[in-house]
Parts: C-alpha cells; sequence; structure tokens
C-alpha cells in the first residue's frame, strides 16, 4: 500500500472488526438519503462503504463521519441490497479507534475477546492485589471505610490513573486532529472561539435527538446513562471527602441524593441495553461485538458493586463492606483502564472531537468563489439533476488515488455549500479523460462543470501556480513552453518539411510540445518520414502557426483559448487549408469539435491517416521488430474522439510484432497523468499515472510502451525514468515503431532515410 493508493488489507480489517456486508454495497446512496446526519459536506453512510471497498485508508482516516453516525439504524431498513450500513459505520469507528491509539492496545482488545478480558483481569487483579498488600487498619467493631482505604490514598490513585488515561486519550485525540484537519490550519482565535462546540456535544450529544424512530426516546436514554456516569466520576474525583464517609448522611443530603441518582440510571439503563441487545428489539441491535456486551456488564458491574458497598456499610457489616469496596474499585478501575482510551468509553471523548475539528475545517477554510449561476451559465443546467450515484467518482481514476470526486465538486455547487478547498482547489484534480461523462446516468457533461469552475479561478485572477508560467508563455508567445515563435520549425531539423501552399492536400499541424520540447521530436520527425516516402501531399504553416489552445480551454483560461482559435482559425481560412494532420490528440479535440470556425475543414489525426496508407500499400513494413509491444492509449484520442483501433492497427501491420494490451486500455484505459493542463504539475503525486501505466505495461510483458500523443510520450517517459526503469522498457510514438519497419526497403537500395534522432531514441530493452 502507498500514500493515496489503496489498501488491500483495509476491507479484511474491518471485516475482522464486524462489517460484514460491504460486498453488498452498490453505491446507490439510499442509505444516505435516509440518515437525518447525512447533509451537505457529510455524506454518509455511502461513502464510507465506498471507501473501504476501494481500501481509501488516507480517505478513511480522514473522515469525522463515521464519529458523527449515532447508530440509529435508520439507514438498514431501508438498504435495497439488505445490507447494515450502521454496523458498518460502528465497525469503520473501532477501526479508526485503533489507528489513532498508537500503543496497539486498542487493536489487540477489539479484535480478540481473550485480549480485552486478560487485560481487564490483570488491571482488577492488581487492584486487588494493591489492597492485600497495602490496606489500611482493619476495623472489624464497626465500619470504618476510610481507615481501611484512606480517602488520601484513593484520591492519589484517581488522579495517577486519570492523568495517565487522559495523557493517552488526548496524545490519541491529536493524532485525530492531525487526520481530519489535514493541511488546513485554523488560526488559534478559531479554536478558542469554537471550543463551546466541543462542551456542548460532550454534555447533551444533542445532534442525536434527530436520530432513528423513537429519537427522543432513545437520546434521553443515553442521555440519561451519561449523566449517571458523569455524575459518579465527579463524586469521586471531586468531592471523594464528603461520598466516601464514614459518617451516614441523612436522605436528603447532596452525596446521597446524586450517588442514588448515579447508581439507579446506570444499573436500569445498562439492563435495558442488555435485555434490548438481547431480545433485538432495536434495530441496531440486531448485532452486537463482544465489547459492547463487556463494557454494558462492566457499567451495570461498577453501579451494582457500588450500591453493595453503600448497603453492607448500612447494614453494620464491616467484612463485607471492605472486601465488596476493593472488588468494586477493581471493576471500576479496570473499566476505566480499558474502556476509557481503548474501547467503547472513548466515543465519549472522540465524537465531540470529530464535530469540534469538523467545524474548525469548515470555518478555516474561505468559501468558494464560484456561484451557482455563473456555472449554470456556462455549463447549463443538467447538473443541477444530479442524483449523487457516485458514478462518475468511482470511475473517476484521481478519486481512486486521491482526495479528488467529481460528485462531491457537483453536490457542493448545487447546494451552494462549498469552499475554496473543496470546489476552486478540487477542480484542478481533475484530468479531464472522459472516463466520468460517459456514464453518467443523467448525461451531465462533468468535465464542463469542472472546467466551468476553473474558468471562475482564471477569471478571478487565482489560477494555480504551475499553470502561471504556462498561461503567460500562452499569451506572449503562442505557446505553453517558453518556445520562441522564431523556432517553432526547428523540430524539424534537416528534413525540409515544404511550406504549405493551397495545392497540398494536408496542412501538417505540429503541436507545441513536439515543436519545443527537445526530447518530444522524434515522433513528429518520423511522421514526416513516411508522409514523404508515401507520397502524401502535405505543408506546414510553420511559424505562424499558434498553440491549438486546448490546453487552455481544459484549465478554464477561455479568454486565451479564444484568442489562440481566433488566429488559427484566420490563418488556416487565409491560407486556403482544407484539411488539417494533427500529431497531438488535443489538437485533433481543439480543431475538429470546438474551432466553430473550421467547420468545412476536415480534421484528421496522423493514425488515422497512416492506417489508411498502409491498407493501401503505400507503406509497406518489412523489418521485423521482434519486439512485444503495447499500446496506451491517450484519453483525447480514444475516449473523446472514439479513436482505439486505428493506432493498434497499423502497430499490428509491423512484422514480427507481438501487440499486448494492459490491464485498463480502450476506453478504460488509464490516463497518462497529463490531460487537463496537469503536465506542467511537479508534485509528486502528478507523476503516479504515468507511473502505474508504465507497471502495467510490464506486467503485460511489454518492452515497449506505444502511443500516439506527445504530452502522453512525456509523461510515461517521465515515469519510466523516475521508476528507474528505462532499462527495461522504452516509450515511444507510433510513427517511431513503423518508420523503422518501412524504411528498410529503402535500404536494400542505398536509399536509406531513418533519422539519427530516431535511431538514438530505439528500445533498449
Amino acid at each position: 500500500m502507498t500514500k493515496g493508493g489503496t489498501d488491500l488489507k483495509l476491507a479484511q480489517e474491518v471485516f475482522r472488526l464486524g462489517a460484514r456486508d460491504m460486498e453488498l454495497c452498490m453505491q446507490c446512496a439510499v442509505c444516505s438519503a435516509s440518515c437525518p446526519q447525512s447533509c451537505g459536506a457529510n455524506a454518509f453512510p455511502r461513502k464510507i462503504y465506498r471507501y473501504l471497498q476501494l481500501g481509501l485508508e488516507d480517505k478513511l482516516l480522514a473522515s469525522p463521519e463515521p464519529w458523527l453516525c449515532y447508530y440509529c439504524g435508520e439507514c438498514n431498513k431501508d438498504c435495497p441490497r439488505g445490507a447494515e450500513p450502521a454496523e458498518t459505520m460502528m465497525a469503520a469507528r473501532r477501526w479508526l479507534t485503533t489507528q489513532y491509539d498508537w500503543t496497539g492496545l486498542a487493536r489487540r482488545f477489539y479484535i480478540s475477546p481473550v485480549w480485552q478480558v486478560g487485560a481487564f483481569a490483570v488491571v482488577a487483579l492488581g487492584i486487588l492485589l494493591a489492597f492485600c498488600l497495602g490496606h489500611g487498619p482493619i476495623v472489624t467493631s464497626r465500619v470504618e471505610l476510610n481507615s481501611f482505604a484512606p480517602v488520601a490514598w484513593i484520591q492519589l490513585g484517581d488522579k495517577i490513573m486519570l492523568s495517565t488515561l487522559g495523557a493517552l486519550l488526548l496524545s490519541n485525540g491529536f493524532r485525530m486532529h492531525r487526520r481530519i484537519l489535514g493541511d488546513v490550519k485554523p488560526p488559534l482565535w478559531l479554536y478558542i472561539t469554537q471550543a463551546w462546540a466541543f462542551v456542548l456535544h460532550y454534555l447533551t450529544q444533542m445532534r442525536w435527538r434527530k436520530c432513528g424512530a423513537d429519537r427522543r426516546g432513545r437520546w434521553l436514554r443515553h442521555l440519561l446513562l451519561f449523566s449517571g456516569y458523569v455524575t459518579m466520576e465527579v463524586l469521586v474525583v471531586a468531592f471523594l471527602g464528603a461520598f466516601q464517609t464514614d459518617i451516614v448522611h441523612p436522605m436528603w443530603h447532596p452525596t446521597r441524593l446524586f450517588g442514588y441518582y448515579a447508581t439507579v440510571v446506570l444499573m436500569i439503563i445498562s439492563a435495558d441495553m442488555m435485555i434490548s441487545r438481547r431480545q433485538k428489539k432495536e434495530t441496531p441491535h440486531r448485532y452486537s461485538d463482544f465489547t459492547d456486551w463487556f463494557f454494558l456488564l462492566l457499567l451495570f458491574s461498577t453501579a451494582f458493586s457500588g450500591i453493595l458497598v453503600h448497603a453492607f456499610r448500612l447494614a453494620g457489616w464491616p467484612l463485607m463492606t471492605y472486601g465488596t469496596y476493593a472488588v468494586h474499585l477493581s471493576i471500576a478501575v479496570g473499566m476505566l483502564c480499558i474502556m476509557l482510551p481503548f474501547g467503547k468509553l472513548s466515543h465519549l471523548f472522540y465524537r465531540p472531537l470529530a464535530i469540534f475539528l469538523t467545524r474548525l475545517r469548515q470555518k478555516a477554510a474561505p468559501d468558494t468563489t464560484v456561484a451557482l449561476a455563473r456555472i449554470t451559465a456556462e455549463a447549463g443546467e443538467l447538473f443541477q439533476s444530479c442524483l449523487q450515484c457516485g458514478t462518475c467518482t468511482s470511475l473517476c481514476p484521481v478519486s481512486r488515488e486521491g482526495s479528488f470526486s467529481p460528485r462531491r465538486v457537483l453536490r457542493r455547487v448545487c447546494l451552494e455549500s462549498g469552499t475554496e478547498r473543496s470546489v476552486d482547489q478540487a477542480a484542478w484534480e481533475c484530468l479531464t479523460c472522459n472516463a466520468c461523462t460517459p456514464d453518467c446516468p443523467r448525461g451531465i457533461g462533468i468535465i464542463d462543470v469542472i472546467k466551468a469552475v476553473r474558468g471562475l479561478a482564471i477569471s478571478a485572477g487565482k489560477p494555480p501556480a504551475f499553470l502561471k508560467a504556462p498561461f503567460t508563455s500562452l499569451r506572449e508567445k503562442g505557446n505553453p513552453w517558453d518556445g520562441a515563435r522564431t523556432k517553432r520549425l526547428d523540430w524539424a531539423g534537416g528534413l525540409g518539411i515544404p511550406a504549405f501552399s493551397a495545392d497540398n492536400e494536408y496542412c501538417l499541424f505540429a503541436c507545441c510540445t513536439t515543436a519545443y520540447d527537445v526530447g518530444n521530436r522524434g515522433g513528429g520527425r518520423a511522421l514526416v518520414q513516411l508522409l514523404e516516402k508515401a507520397g502524401v501531399s502535405f505543408g506546414t504553416l510553420g511559424t505562424r502557426e499558434s498553440c491549438c489552445g486546448d490546453q487552455a480551454r481544459q484549465a478554464g483560461a477561455n479568454v486565451a483559448f479564444a484568442e489562440l482559435a481566433r488566429c488559427n482559425t484566420e490563418l488556416f481560412v487565409q491560407s486556403g487549408v482544407k484539411k488539417i494532420l494533427t500529431i497531438s490528440p488535443h489538437c485533433l479535440n481543439a480543431f475538429k469539435n470546438v474551432y466553430a470556425g473550421l467547420k468545412g475543414v476536415g480534421v484528421e489525426h496522423y493514425t488515422e491517416l497512416l492506417d489508411r496508407l498502409l491498407v493501401a500499400g503505400r507503406l509497406t513494413p518489412a523489418l521485423n521488430a521482434a519486439l512485444t509491444v503495447t499500446y496506451h492509449d491517450p484519453c483525447y484520442l480514444g475516449r473523446h474522439n472514439g479513436i482505439y483501433e486505428a493506432p493498434r492497427r497499423v502497430l499490428l501491420r509491423i512484422p514480427g510484432l507481438v501487440l499486448v494490451e494492459m490491464a485498463s486500455s480502450k476506453k478504460d484505459s488509464l490516463c497518462c497523468g497529463g490531460g487537463g493542463a496537469n503536465g506542467w504539475r511537479t508534485d509528486p503525486g502528478s507523476r503516479r499515472f504515468g507511473q502505474q501505466r508504465i507497471e502495467e505495461a510490464l506486467s503485460a510483458g511489454a518492452q515497449v510502451i506505444a502511443t500516439a500523443c506527445p504530452y502522453c510520450v512525456r509523461m510515461l517517459a517521465d515515469a519510466a525514468e523516475k521508476l528507474g526503469l528505462g532499462d527495461r522498457i522504452a516509450v515511444m510514438d507510433i510513427a517511431q515503431l513503423l518508420v523503422k519497419s518501412v524504411m528498410v526497403a529503402d535500404e536494400t537500395h542505398g536509399q536509406a532515410r531513418v533519422d539519427a534522432h530516431v535511431d538514438q531514441e530505439a528500445c533498449h530493452a
């Protein structure tokens, strides 16, 4: 498992903690619709199911949602697959507890009842042994509890125990804080002003009032149970001197009233909950983990043994009082030591902390600059009909690897509940690979919405840092690579590409990456040689060309794109261009699908032309390649323009070449990571898709990964280098492979034309 990736062991671990039906969930979101707590940014339990199904450990660790669930069981009733979302949320809470705990004891206790009971027994027996070895004078003529167990000793023990347990719980809470807030840095004043949320929800659990059919009844029972527990703790810790006394106070004395209240509440409600679990009277009590039973049993035993101590004292039975007191204290201390930092009782701290941290994260994040009305004006109204089914997110490669979710962006835009982080910044994670849109059940143009969000960020003067230099270069030099316009044709070297004239059949348009990325010229040069070999009539507009602007358009830079489109359209029309032959699928997409002024001009990708030239016999591969090759489908050639087979047919025409498919290919192909203007990003995460693609190619047994897009060549070659696998696999353009096989015919007649630069990029496998 890698950070940001998937952990295949996650589902197994959560299964052991009580989630039994993760495979049943089909992400229909009925559970989220029925959950009264699921709203706005906190859409669950569906989201938690998805994290578990995909093994997204980092996402689950950063999720407060399992703690915001109050286990009412409403979602269990409505699930069409008969799953138990409430149980899964409870299991996720147990798993989170094991992750916050740095000692590793929580995991052992939750997974093994033997460990949990054994640890309790060790602590309890330790307390009993301490009494046996270190008790005070035993008075048998009357009850002298304070002589047997001096208050000062007990208070010292309380302080040591609570300090230790408090330190453990706070350290775990800090780990929870770090996970949920991530890189959000709330100012100190926000911690102070929002602290009331922790205190309020710790004392009242008021959110529970929304949950379940018997909402107030279940909330009231838990509130009474909590109040009894807190009352007992206050009496024992703060008022032990008045509570543990040999003086029998009258009935109206506060210590007796509060003591009776705490004892009765703890006994009755814990007993009622055990009966409910035994009889399965309530929906969430259909399944119970061992720790649920054990905690309730210890809670009941603590209260029951405490009232026995009081009864024996009133009866004047000294030895029974002393012995029962030792047992009572051993049970209470054992329960606290096991359940407070490592078990069931910890949720009393984690839940209000999760609410507090969620508020901090929301308050610290600046509001989005994206307005619903402006997105509607840009992308239409259809996206507001989003069903929140999560299909787009389940298909999105970025979502599988990071924190981006197109569904969540749509939801927050529609609800106008987004923040700068959740909408404005999140939109830049999209690769515009188009894996989502074709399968949307409502036919929403998801990429159009993402581009509209980006466009608003650009118009607000807030482009991401990695795009500032490319945008400046586009504006000043007509390309994103900071290349001089006068050098746009340098990539051709000595090939002598003719200038385009109206008599040429094709105008060859070299993309900016081919023109200015020195290490990425081999494919373009090989294509020129093939066109000349086949006798194709073509020319180039050379230094008069500007960037097609497709990457600017994907980035939302609509003004820049419009200006580039205007300049190029005028150039093509004035030059009498009838057909454009593109090297890059991005140029193909822009000219064919977006440039309104080129409707009468034919636009074709070079792989389509090579495919026809091979069929017509104008190109005849002769050299046996003896290579195992896999083909990487560029997103803008495949999913955006439906060209899958032509590149493969070209490769299969090369003698001796064995074509193998990667695990994800054609419409399921994985993006190289450079789509949506992400090719300029330099953070390590932006290279993970190219690296996965290289690993897929090696797994398929390929010596060469071939593609038909300069951006893909660049990203994949960079990935192979970063992985240190350059000696095991080569990254090549299809034209480079074909030209080697075609030009062998000329070599036999002493007319070899294979370009030296292509030779230098030969496969090193």
